[in-house]
């Protein structure tokens, strides 16, 4: 985590409604702008807020430095942190540094690599209106920013002021430009060098051996290139300031070269100031001509000789950018040359446009001056006539300057990374190479998908929202934002199942059918789930995560198994009775559940095998009929015997495909298959379980209806805000320990919140566990019962 001042160079230029449109400014893409905050303010709309922001600032008229605080704070890549916590971190910020009182408006950016959000603060203080400057402001946000990685677990950055202002900004040029400074330059090709010159001329020597000079500045020294950039000599080394120079080597001296500049310079001074005695022409040149081509030899031969100049060229890279930096530097040229010649046309428009205004208010002044009548009706046209040229020459100015700026948007000059990153938006894969092999592209990390196989170029894929400077593609799908680095994808913001599916297909046609999953546990589980249930042709590379994926298919294949095999089973016969026709015994449950089970184990048969060889699931309901009695199209099989339905003699396979199974003790037994489809369970469970019954006779509907309405609003919230956790139905496979999360009531039904890892199960209680509940605290571990009792520490009925 880094925060920085973001400091205005020229008073004049500050403003702080710019600040807010520009931080506030989609740019035209979806994945950019987050969460606009106005604080202090007595709106929550940052438009009106810049208003009154602005009318506090006129009050204060004594203060002429900037009246705006501007502050960046940017975390580490691959650092998702909710709002919640990013307007804690906001707030902090401001109370350390003192604006704690000021009116500030923030917003969120996600259009980098890295997430960060901007401050415009009110340096007035919206009462006293008196202006606060904090004293040291980057040693307090270090402080700051170390304290925060603590509290909220972010990663941890070096806080410690190791570079000079000079470092700091040569750094941010070649980060976010991409081209080497002066300073960087001479610090990785010659510093060594320049460090163990021996005397003043050595050091001479080597300075122009790079095609660098050093001079004279002030009471310090700055190196040169010979083209006017250059950079104070302490900068690239503590050891090469004068004081420590002068020290090391004596007294500074000059090149010869710089020695005779000056010399000639002088001599010219003295020229001006008393005019020399001039002799007879002869083979002696005059006094001022004297030595002059002794001096010219002379500064000829101390020109530079350099193997080596500093030219502005990209950053090192992965790869040979040559010919892509030579089209850069054509493509700056043609737009330079471009933007010149429209200027040119659009000023020529102007000029066209007030000579004919004027032109027509001449006309007009002829046409008042014939005019017979009193003065001081010829006096009222005339000052209309001069209104309407006023108008006129205003609205053309006005009209030349947007142009202009239009025309400079268009043709503005480019930093080699902006452009870089425009060329690959329009779909430059060339370029797009160059941004991922800067040596500031470290990938994508975290959560991430990606494969082995040979990358394609993506089809029928959701139109890229932008490009970041490192070459990640952002991709939107709803309100999921997916990105791209080349070599792995990443579910970055608003993880829902659609985002997951979108990012899946996306490494599918990338990488093929066999995907490597990379993070946290919870995320291949939501990875899993989204492959499953988008029905995904796709392998893991994880053997566990493979394995997960196959559990949880194996249940949508049985049902589609099951309903195949119902679309392809012999028509009716007749003589085949319906389920009315059965008497009601026959398909009620038998009493005997122990002693079924003990008759089945008899014979043989496993239970739980048997029923998971079945189709799909079935939940009888009054007055429908029941599978194995008497449906349309099955033959018939009377009723329930020993002896099996002639479909199912002579094959234990199909037994699964009865209700119930007639077991030779005479006990029928309930199949797994026939549980509710709810309940997510795949083997058999003792009856009372799947029968019980926890909110009492005439409840249960109300109680689900309840939950479900529940979470069905949380889930439509998680759409929009990605913490909330995923809300389901508690079942019977969630047995055990959980930490209670909560109580709520919907439409009078108590419902209880239970917390196991990243899911909260909604649980619908009766009276008597509601009032146990209000007496157990947040976070505290719960106990549900199969009878769907709620126990807790200590005694609980």
């Amino acid at each position: 985590m880094i925060a920085k001042q973001v400091p205005m160079k020229s008073v004049g230029k500050s403003d702080f409604g710019g600040l807010v449109k520009y931080v506030t400014d989609e740019q035209s893409k979806n994945e950019r702008v987050g969460y606009v905050n106005v604080t202090n303010c007595q709106t929550d709309n940052w438009k009106v807020a810049i208003t009154e922001v602005l009318n506090t600032q006129a009050q204060n008229t004594r203060a002429t430095s900037d009246k705006t605080y501007h502050l960046i704070v940017s975390f580490r890549a691959g650092e998702q942190i909710d709002d919640a916590t990013l307007k804690a971190i906001e707030a902090r910020i401001c109370d350390g540094l003192g604006y704690g009182e000021h009116q500030r408006v923030s917003a969120v950016h996600h259009d980098t690599d890295n997430l960060h959000f901007h401050i415009a603060i009110n340096k007035i203080h919206p009462t006293r209106y008196t202006i606060h400057d904090p004293y040291n402001d980057h040693k307090t946000l270090g402080q700051l920013c170390e304290k925060l990685e603590r509290e909220y677990g972010l990663e941890v950055d070096n806080h410690q002021a190791q570079k000079t202002v000079s470092e700091n900004r040569a750094a941010d040029m070649e980060r976010h430009a991409g081209v080497q400074s002066l300073l960087g330059w001479i610090k990785r090709e010659c510093a060594d060098q320049i460090k163990g010159a021996q005397s003043w001329a050595e050091l001479h020597a080597v300075m122009r051996s790079n095609g660098l000079e050093l001079q004279e500045r002030g009471n310090g020294l700055v190196i040169t290139d010979g083209a006017g950039l250059g950079v104070k000599a302490s900068s690239v080394a503590r050891e090469l300031s004068k004081a420590k120079l002068e020290q090391r080597l004596g007294a500074f001296e000059a090149t010869p070269a710089h020695a005779a500049a000056a010399a000639v310079a002088q001599a010219a001074q003295a020229r001006r100031t008393q005019s020399p005695p001039v002799g007879k022409v002869g083979s002696k040149p005059p006094p001022r001509s004297q030595n002059r081509l002794h001096n010219l030899s002379q500064l000829e031969a101390m020109k530079i000789n350099s193997g080596r100049r500093y030219e502005a060229q990209p950053m090192r890279s992965r790869i040979n950018t040559v010919e892509l930096y030579a089209r850069y530097k054509n493509d700056q040229q043609s737009s330079g040359a471009t933007r010149t010649t429209e200027w040119a046309k659009a000023l020529d428009r102007k000029n066209r446009l007030l000579e004919s205004a004027k032109r027509t208010a001449q006309l007009k002044r002829s046409a008042i001056k014939v005019i017979k009548g009193a003065g001081p009706g010829k006096k009222v046209m005339y000052s209309a006539t001069t209104k309407t040229l006023k108008d006129e020459i205003q609205k053309v100015n006005k009209q030349y300057l947007a142009e202009r700026q239009a025309i400079y948007d268009k043709y503005q000059r480019l930093a080699w990374a902006d452009w870089l990153r425009a060329k690959a938006t329009e779909g430059d894969q060339e370029a797009l190479g160059a941004l991922r092999a800067r040596d500031a592209a470290q990938g994508l990390k975290g959560n991430t998908v990606a494969g082995n196989a040979g990358q394609k170029a993506p089809q029928g894929l959701p139109q890229q929202d932008s490009i970041t400077k490192k070459g990640t593609i952002i991709y939107r799908v709803g309100p999921t934002a997916v990105r791209d680095d080349g070599d792995k994808l990443k579910v970055s913001r608003g993880a829902n199942q659609d985002g997951l599916q979108a990012a899946l297909r996306l490494a599918i046609e990338r990488y093929g059918d066999r995907i490597t999953v990379n993070g946290t546990d919870a995320f291949k589980e939501q990875i899993a789930q989204a492959a499953v249930a988008a029905k995904l042709p796709i392998t893991f590379a994880d053997a566990a995560l493979e394995r997960r994926r196959q559990e949880l298919l194996q249940p949508i294949t049985t049902k589609e198994n099951a309903n195949e095999h119902e679309r392809t089973r012999p028509a009716a016969q007749p003589g085949a009775r319906t389920t009315a026709e059965q008497p009601r015994a026959d398909r009620g449950r038998a009493d005997s559940r122990s002693d079924g089970r003990a008759g089945l184990a008899a014979t043989g048969v496993n239970a739980t095998r048997a029923g998971r060889a079945g189709g799909r699931q079935f939940r009888p309901v009054r007055g429908e009929p029941v599978p194995g009695g008497g449906l349309p199209g099955k033959p018939d099989i009377g009723g329930v015997g020993r002896k099996p339905p002639p479909q199912s003699q002579n094959r234990l396979r199909g037994l699964s495909e009865l209700g119930v199974v007639q077991l030779a003790s005479g006990g029928q037994v309930l199949l797994p298959r026939d549980v509710p489809g709810h309940m997510e369970q795949q083997g058999a469970k003792p009856d009372h379980g799947l029968r019980r019954d926890i909110f009492g006779a005439g409840r249960v509907a109300a109680g689900q209806d309840a939950a479900d309405k529940y979470i069905a609003e949380r889930e439509a919230m998680r759409l929009k805000v990605f913490d909330i956790p995923k809300h389901t139905r508690y079942n019977q496979g969630n047995d055990g320990a959980a930490a209670f999360a909560g109580i709520r009531q919907v439409e009078g039904q108590t419902l209880a919140l239970l917390k196991r890892g990243e899911e909260v199960m909604v649980l619908p209680v009766d009276d008597a566990n509601a009032r146990r509940l209000k007496r157990v605290a947040v976070g505290e571990v719960v106990t549900v019962t199969p009878k769907g009792s709620i126990k807790t520490k200590g005694r609980s009925r």
